[in-house]
């Protein structure tokens, strides 16, 4: 991630929390955060050729700042509430599509994380099943598409363990997948890629818990086709102990 990016986000969400307030309110000041911050050590495995599972340090954010809720590599706010749900305006980094191109001799061209704006509905569905329903649009001017995303995730709680369950389907439009799959003599069109989300946090006492994270990500054919990959899936898994504020 450019520092370019990493600045963009900061302002777009200072933007969010400061759009949400009245602008005559001279008195306003940065919420205080409630929830989980973990360091932890991350494992991603991509699905592209000439390159190795990669661990490197990683901070993981639960939680929310004000209006602003954030989950991983997303965050959002909430834009109207409906009797059947609620619309957010959400926020995603682009975290686990990437690639250096010095790590690999087949392109020349880094393939770069990016940064992507949208809408999500969400849906309560009854038995503690929730849906989600997601647009996004890059705004980093990096693949210059989009990704359509439909989610269903459940909460578990076992005494001090919490579990959060995730299965979604992501559509990713031609430009986003031929920007990370194709070559010169490749174009990868649209492509649907299938995740599932297993994140644990165990309690070790009202201040300090153990994180566990898990994604899973399969993807088709324009993603197995492509020169660049030697798997059809990449996966990321994540381990920190964090505190809870």
């Amino acid at each position: 991630m450019t520092h370019h990016h990493t600045t963009y986000l900061v302002l777009l969400f200072i933007s969010a929390l400061y759009s949400s307030h009245s602008y005559s309110d001279t008195s306003w000041q940065l919420p205080e955060f409630s929830g989980l911050i973990a360091g932890a050590i991350t494992q991603e495995n991509l699905p592209y050729q000439q390159t190795s599972s990669e661990q490197h340090p990683s901070l993981l954010v639960f939680g929310r700042l004000g209006d602003v809720f954030i989950e991983g590599n997303r965050a959002g706010t909430l834009i109207k509430r409906f009797e059947f749900g609620s619309l957010s305006a959400l926020g995603q980094l682009r975290t686990h599509q990437y690639l250096e191109a010095d790590n690999t001799t087949l392109t020349t061209k880094d393939r770069e994380r990016s940064i992507e704006a949208g809408l999500q509905l969400s849906t309560a569905l009854g038995q503690g099943f929730f849906s989600q329903v997601s647009v996004l649009q890059d705004i980093s001017n990096t693949h210059k598409g989009q990704e359509y995303e439909a989610a269903v995730y459940k909460r578990f709680t076992f005494q001090n363990l919490r579990i959060i369950s995730t299965l979604a389907a992501q559509y990713q439009s031609d430009e986003l997948t031929d920007y990370y799959f194709g070559t010169q003599n490749y174009t990868a069109k649209a492509d649907l890629t299938t995740e599932l989300e297993v994140l644990a946090v165990y309690d070790f006492n009202q201040d300090w818990s153990a994180v566990a994270m898990w994604r899973f990500y399969q993807h088709e054919d324009e993603i197995k086709d492509s020169p660049l990959t030697k798997t059809g899936h990449t996966e990321r898994v994540a381990f920190g102990v964090g505190y809870q504020f």
